[in-house]
């Protein structure tokens, strides 16, 4: 790559990297809510995420680990570069057993993987066929490669490949990245329990009056839109969803308060929205029914249902799986990736000093992220946050 084209190739880095908190990654968030109940959209969604992150093609898919097959499965890019990928290569790719050491909506880069799989990890990588015959003849490099989804019988993730043209992957890079996958989570998460009736149903409404998931479409003030069929039996049967006075509410108080939170923070600024309102936990049990909000007031199928639709509230039945504490608390709080470990570091007792050793930053970033993190939580210090912790770890810890 000569000089005069490695600065061209900057440059316009450069002014990719202004335009992304301007208009363009909004514009990305809206899409990948759009996809939702439009698959058909995800190729162009997909694209525009892979613009943003200058890479050369990208892979969206949740697999069905019971099985071994894809429940679904998008991707864009040149078709040369994906058709013998996913014909010839798919099964060779080592990087796949990483995935339940991944933490979800952390982007990994080849080197973070190589450090998850142990010192073999990349001589083995290099020395592949894959490698031969598909890496090094099309120039690619490096990849974002985000993990989305880790159930029993589930797995999901998406990837970005790059080439070797792009400026190498940075800080900044992964903390964009790391900002949009939760959106692409919620969209995932929420699509998944779509795929069952897809196929049966092509209006929005139809597909949440077949779902055997309780579904309710809420206003901004949580008063009750729509409920399918499902929901209308939780609200006559249960005592942790209640409908007062036709407003929607939750016996959990920290889920009522998570639950209402994302709806209000979804209506105003869908990207800031961020991880909040995905499996949040509607109770203190060993293993809780959980709930995922979707925005709608952005959205035309909101249109179908009311004018005042904002979000629409899924309601997953509680499972074989239980919710940890870490869990539990990010998901009532809205804590991002980061946040998350610190939280961690507390309650395991960790001072402010050693969690600044074992995340390899400095004091002042964790007391910063600390602040925010009881700001959150409405704790005062690291004892009230361990106490909050432990509050949660015996009914949700896991067996």
């Amino acid at each position: 790559m000569t000089c005069h084209y490695a600065a061209i190739l900057t440059r316009l880095y450069v002014s990719v990297q202004a335009n992304i908190f301007g208009r363009a990654l909004p514009q990305i968030v809206e899409a990948i809510y759009d996809s939702i109940a439009d698959v058909g959209r995800w190729p162009s969604t997909l694209e525009s995420i892979c613009k943003l992150a200058l890479g050369r093609l990208a892979m969206l898919a949740v697999v069905d680990t019971a099985r071994n097959s894809a429940r679904f499965s998008t991707s864009c890019g040149d078709p040369v570069l994906l058709e013998p990928l996913q014909r010839d290569y798919a099964c060779e790719v080592p990087f796949f057993k990483a995935v339940p050491k991944m933490e979800i909506d952390m982007p990994f880069t080849v080197d973070s993987v190589y450090a998850l799989q142990g010192p073999d990890a990349r001589q083995n990588w290099l020395e592949s066929r894959i490698v031969r015959e598909w890496v090094e003849p099309n120039r690619l490099d490096d990849f974002f490669w985000v993990a989305l989804m880790k159930q029993p019988a589930r797995t999901g993730t998406l990837m970005v490949v790059t080439d070797k043209d792009r400026p190498q992957i940075s800080a900044r890079d992964i903390d964009l990245m790391s900002r949009l996958a939760p959106h692409v989570r919620r969209a995932v998460t929420i699509g998944d329990l779509f795929e069952a009736e897809r196929r049966k149903a092509d209006v929005f409404r139809s597909i949440l009056e077949s779902l055997d998931h309780p579904v309710l479409i809420v206003a901004d003030d949580m008063q009750i839109i729509f409920a399918n069929p499902a929901a209308e039996a939780l609200l006559a049967e249960t005592s942790s969803v209640s409908s007062v006075r036709g407003q929607l509410s939750f016996a959990y108080a920290n889920a009522n308060a998570a639950i209402g939170r994302a709806v209000q923070l979804g209506t105003r600024d869908e990207f800031a929205l961020g991880p909040s309102g995905i499996n949040i936990p509607l109770v203190k049990a060993m293993s809780p029914a959980v709930a995922h909000v979707m925005p709608l007031a952005r959205r035309d199928i909101s249109a179908r249902m009311s004018q005042r639709a904002a979000a629409a509230i899924f309601i997953a039945a509680a499972g074989a799986a239980s919710v940890p504490a870490l869990e539990a608390i990010a998901a009532l709080f809205g804590l991002t990736a980061a946040e998350k470990r610190v939280a961690g570091h507390v309650a395991a007792g960790l001072t402010r000093r050693e969690i600044a050793a074992a995340g390899g930053v400095s004091d002042g970033t964790v007391k910063s992220q600390l602040a925010t993190i009881f700001d959150k939580t409405a704790t005062g210090d690291q004892r009230e946050l361990e106490l909050l912790m432990r509050e949660l770890t015996p009914p949700l810890r896991s067996a």
